[in-house]
């Protein structure tokens, strides 16, 4: 900020207090103004945002924080730390309040947000250093909070103030700051919050998510802003235009083989990029069957849906990628990554950006490479142009309480997310996300494009625009035929016996658990002692698993066993595919493994194992309606040709929609409705959902399995050598990508446990064969596991 006076007090060690206010206000007008959203006047959000950021740290000018800051003592340091006192953000909360309340007093706007707008502001600020919580226990003050504030501002210096009063009136807070003013907010703001209670039992009673979109995106603005300020600074990613014919280029330097299945991809291709693009058309959809190149194609549409809107707002619009699983995510990268290539475009994370929980933490534009921390920090706000992530990522940014995960929320504003296997969402979300999905298209001016070969009825047929004639691709198709097998079911002893496994075709084996790949993996390689079989769970390192990945993309082996980590978007292919009972879009995805580009015929047997006590595998890990309903619907027939799937998982769906409640995500919407982040008790909240309900608790375990295990878990060994907490993790941040390669998660009650070292469960290489199998992985002593 320009001025050639300070007010001495300080937001961090040699930093003006002033000058952070400033500069995070500036930097969340900035990050606002990259994205047009529908929530309400564009000048007035801005106004609101700016605000909220020249107010946000107004606490550390009392004498409390400026005293524990300056402080050399670590004992002292600590003691002033957990005094109430101290603490900065709930007097800072009630001037952005008022301020925002001076603001809005005269306008002519609705009531409700009139009254709304100050509260959203106080909660921003309020939680800025913490996770969001129920609203209304947010509008509760106790007499002690009051008491603390009017501690707190008696200490502050009075000169000083005034002098940082003036410079934020320079910055933009049209407010008449001084210790009055803040003294008479302190005494006004238990009747204030008095009379938001009020308005949020009115609330309360709406189906609408504004004001829930309109707290994240206000909350992500602020902390996005402040952490960027203090970590990275300015924040200026250069702009590469990412042209709509990118796709097109990369496609004409490939030779594809004449065949019918290149012809359907090549028809698929053209008939989706030739659609004419409606703006207003926010839910789209690519359904097609699998192996028909998806993603080249939705590429491809989000390349020339974004440059059509920039045509139409003036706006870059950013493109996130998101799949379900970790297995795929690195061959959907390297697709975005080989056609900006060959469009001569600088690949770097300013450009192209993949984020999951085990990303590798380096960012860098086309100058520099920035260090860990600073790294971390534009990594984990999504500071690219293009997004590779996981449904994790992305809906636990949506449906969140946390501040680490809303961060980035701000990010999804003018959006073309393309949502790559939506089919993975389990079904009891439908309805959740199916109105967050709504409300980030409307409310944040985004598009979303399923990617699918079976597609849920998360959206009506009239919600949601069909870029392609799904039928006319489903009615060619000839590669695959279904074979149920259900009349009995059978152990893995019979199974084994159930095929002429010599009769030259390649067989690939998925199962249901860990334990019935593994038991029946030892049959197979009894069977077949002279012939390379594959073995794949997660309880093989995700080193191995990779190498093992690339051996059946690349060689020609006969034999796989695997459980359903496979299933979606790993591209292998094989003669014969078994699987296990499971739901039908699961058995479809299975299938999309079995002569995947029409070279020949390809038979997909359904099997239903039991175990040694007659029991399904199955059921061990999938809801028991949803079996029901497909083995009633397999059994039905002989046969399935491929061209008549998508009828059948129509009819599959259509009965699991009918037949199943979603009780726990109507529980969370109405969480969301209520503006109920988290709660004290047991009644549903935001911070509820969970995109990945596994009942098994699990312990993660380092595999000490090589000579690259063996030192990284020495790095990781010696971090207890740094004293700073935050150096600690950022030095971890540097090698965490690798380290994670040799990290398993394994059951809590697991019997053959290994011994804890430093917060993992830890085999060195001394005593790998005790607990690890080179094929095989993990020896869990017959302990019950899923995938």
């Amino acid at each position: 900020m320009k001025t050639s006076c300070f007010s001495e007090l300080y937001s961090h060690p040699d930093k003006y207090l002033e000058e952070h206010l400033a500069r995070c206000a500036d930097l969340a007008e900035k990050f606002l103004d990259e994205a047009k959203s529908n929530l309400m006047d564009e000048e007035l959000l801005s106004k609101l945002v700016r605000i909220v950021a020249l107010c946000h740290d107004l606490g550390k000018s009392t004498g409390f924080f400026q005293e524990y800051l300056s402080s050399q003592d670590d004992n002292k340091k600590k003691e002033l730390k957990s005094k109430k006192e101290t603490h900065h953000s709930l007097i800072s909360a009630v001037v952005a309040y008022f301020a925002v309340k001076q603001e809005v007093s005269g306008l002519d706007i609705d009531d409700d947000i009139k009254i709304l707008l100050p509260f959203i502001s106080y909660i921003a600020v309020k939680k800025h250093h913490g996770n969001l919580n129920d609203a209304a226990t947010e509008a509760s003050l106790e007499d002690r909070d009051i008491e603390i504030m009017k501690s707190q501002l008696q200490s502050i210096d009075e000169s000083k103030f005034k002098i940082l009063s003036d410079n934020l009136k320079k910055a933009g807070l049209n407010i008449d700051l001084n210790k009055t003013t803040v003294a008479n907010n302190i005494e006004n703001i238990k009747n204030e919050m008095r009379s938001i209670r009020l308005y949020l039992r009115k609330i309360k009673q709406r189906e609408d998510l504004t004001y829930y979109i309109l707290i994240n995106y206000v909350f992500s603005l602020l902390i996005d802003a402040d952490k960027s300020e203090v970590v990275v600074g300015e924040i200026s990613p250069a702009y590469v235009e990412l042209m709509p014919d990118a796709v097109d280029k990369y496609k004409s330097q490939i030779s594809y083989k004449d065949n019918r299945i290149n012809l359907l991809r090549e028809n698929a291709y053209r008939e989706v990029n030739e659609n004419e693009i409606n703006v207003d058309e926010r839910i789209l959809s690519i359904n097609l069957p699998t192996g028909l190149g998806k993603t080249l194609t939705s590429i491809s549409f989000a390349l020339k849906l974004k440059r059509k809107l920039y045509d139409v707002y003036n706006k870059n619009f950013r493109i996130i990628y998101s799949l379900p699983f970790l297995s795929i995510i690195e061959q959907n990268y390297q697709e975005f990554e080989k056609i900006l290539k060959t469009n001569d475009i600088n690949v770097n994370t300013s450009v192209l950006l993949k984020h999951h929980h085990l990303s590798e933490v380096k960012y860098n534009d086309n100058e520099t490479e920035l260090d860990t921390e600073k790294s971390k920090i534009m990594i984990e706000g999504w500071n690219s142009e293009i997004i590779v992530t996981t449904f994790i990522q992305l809906f636990h940014t949506l449906l969140s309480n946390r501040n680490s995960a809303l961060r980035k929320f701000h990010r999804i504003a003018n959006s073309i997310i393309i949502l790559d296997e939506i089919q993975s969402i389990p079904f009891y979300y439908w309805k959740l996300v199916k109105e967050i999905l709504k409300a980030v298209a409307y409310k944040l001016n985004s598009y979303i494009i399923f990617v699918t070969a079976t597609q849920p009825m998360i959206f009506e047929g009239d919600e949601i625009r069909q870029l392609t004639d799904k039928r006319k691709y489903f009615s060619q198709m000839e590669r695959v035929v279904i074979k149920p097998v259900l009349q009995k079911e059978m152990h893995l002893d019979e199974l084994i016996d159930m095929f002429d496994l010599k009769d030259g075709r390649s067989y690939l084996f998925i199962l249901n658990t860990i334990s019935s790949a593994r038991d029946f993996y030892r049959l197979l390689k009894e069977k077949l002692s002279d012939e390379e079989i594959v073995y794949m769970s997660t309880h093989v390192i995700p080193y191995e698993r990779l190498e093992r990945i690339n051996l059946l993309k690349k060689n020609n082996i006969k034999y796989a066993v695997t459980t359903q980590l496979v299933e979606a978007g790993v591209d292998i292919d094989f003669d014969v595919v078994v699987r296990d009972l499971a739901p039908l879009d699961s058995i479809n995805q299975s299938a999309g493994r079995c002569n995947r580009n029409w070279e020949r015929k390809g038979e997909v047997y359904v099997v239903s194992l039991i175990d040694e006590n007659n029991r399904k595998y199955a059921s061990r890990i999938y809801n028991k309606v949803m079996l029901n309903i497909t083995e009633r619907i397999l059994s039905q027939h002989e046969s399935i040709s491929e061209k008549d799937f998508l009828d059948i998982i129509d009819q599959y769906y259509k009965e699991v929609s009918q037949n199943l409640s979603s009780k726990e995500a109507i529980d969370i919407l109405d969480a969301v409705f209520k503006l109920k982040y988290d709660s004290d008790d047991d009644t549903p909240s935001v911070s509820n959902f969970k995109l990945i309900d596994d009942e098994y608790y699990k312990v993660d375990v380092f595999i000490e399995y090589n000579e690259e295990a063996i030192n990284l878990w020495q790095r990781y060994i010696d971090l207890k050598k740094i004293k700073n907490l935050y150096k600690r993790r950022s030095t971890f941040d540097e090698f965490k990508a690798d380290f994670y390669k040799y990290v398993i998660s394994i059951p809590e009650k697991t019997e053959n446990m290994p011994a804890e070292v430093e917060g993992f469960k830890y085999v060195n290489a001394d005593s790998l064969k005790d607990y690890y199998d080179a094929e095989t992985g993990f020896k869990p002593s017959g302990v019950l596991s899923i995938w």
